[in-house]
């Protein structure tokens, strides 16, 4: 009796798994999710288990891809059970995924930190791939966050990276995510996903694309790094941002971004302005007044500049200790300065 009880039951699998292939007899459409000249995605229902699946059908499509995704086992996708190539189209039956995608919530910083942790760790397992898969469409719309957990959808424009290629063929990507090299000046890279993310984040912090006016000073030269206009001056990796977000990488701010610059230079002179001004002893000269106050300008200037850069140490003495880095930046800072001052006084 075991043994035909466990006959049966893998005869039911089995059944089960040759009725989804037998789609069109077995599966009744609950709705059609979206349709539109690249592909159909429908919410359907298996008729005998009652279960739903995402089937999709694909006019435009890399099969190879798929397969390898199906094979994979990553947790921030949804399975692939079924794939199927039928009349010049691929047919997919996916998991279905309950839960709202990113544009239909909103965050805390600390949950945003969280998805993109999620995030990265999921594109750092397609990257690593050989040969490593791009996404190239990650936004808001593409990703379902439920209890917690982050599932990364729609892999319709993604590609397999071609090192024999210098520029992408096709102009494919959402505007305001895209990175510029998927309209045909470079080839897509994962530094097009990274640049994405940055995106991403600017918009689940702000509700928007267009400013960065409420995004915490750390969040924001993340995001600046990665959505640099140029691939090369990104991350390296998603690994490497992810470590930048959760702050156990200090971040280097492009010394070449206007914002970082203004922001030191303005900083430093409305301190040297009213010092100036409201500072000045009596029977002082001008020009020793001026001398006095322009060194206190440098003094704040060096002081910014060593602050915000202060992973420029960080990058060569990453094994020291937090404490130990710190002091050392500090110590730097005050020789350096002791000795301007010492210069000032022999000028004056």
């Amino acid at each position: 009796m075991p043994y035909l009880c466990q006959q049966s039951y893998i005869c039911f699998i089995y059944r089960l798994l040759f009725n989804i292939h037998k789609k069109e007899q077995f599966m009744k459409t609950l709705q059609i999710i979206k349709q539109d000249q690249d592909k159909t995605i429908s919410l359907v229902e298996h008729e005998t288990s009652h279960t739903k699946y995402i089937q999709k059908e694909l006019n435009y499509y890399d099969k190879t891809l798929y397969q390898t995704l199906q094979k994979i086992k990553n947790p921030y996708l949804p399975k692939i059970f079924v794939i199927q190539e039928s009349d010049n189209h691929l047919i997919l039956i996916e998991e279905y995924i309950e839960g709202k995608t990113l544009d239909q919530q909103s965050f805390s910083k600390e949950q945003v930190k969280d998805i993109m942790h999620q995030l990265c760790e999921c594109l750092d397992a397609l990257h690593k791939l050989n040969p490593p898969i791009i996404h190239r469409d990650i936004k808001p719309e593409n990703i379902i966050y439920h209890n917690n957990k982050v599932t990364l959808l729609d892999f319709g424009i993604a590609r397999f990276l071609d090192s024999k290629k210098t520029k992408d063929t096709l102009i494919l990507g959402s505007v305001g995510y895209a990175a510029p090299e998927q309209f045909g000046f470079q080839q897509s890279n994962p530094q097009t996903d990274i640049y994405a993310l940055g995106k991403l984040m600017n918009y689940l912090l702000n509700g928007s694309l267009k400013h960065q006016n409420n995004i915490p000073f750390d969040l924001k030269q993340v995001i600046l790094k990665a959505t640099q206009l140029d691939y090369k001056n990104r991350y390296n990796s998603v690994k490497e941002m992810d470590l930048a977000i959760q702050q156990k990488l200090v971040i280097i701010p492009p010394l070449n971004n206007d914002t970082f610059k203004s922001k030191m230079i303005s900083l430093a002179w409305i301190v040297f302005t009213l010092i100036i001004v409201v500072d000045m002893e009596p029977r002082e000269t001008i020009k020793n007044s001026f001398i006095n106050k322009l060194s206190c300008f440098v003094f704040i200037y060096f002081g910014l500049f060593l602050y915000y850069n202060k992973n420029l140490f960080h990058k060569h003495m990453s094994k020291l200790p937090w404490p130990v880095l710190y002091s050392f930046i500090l110590f730097l800072f005050v020789c350096l300065d002791v000795w301007f001052f010492m210069w000032i006084d022999f000028l004056i």
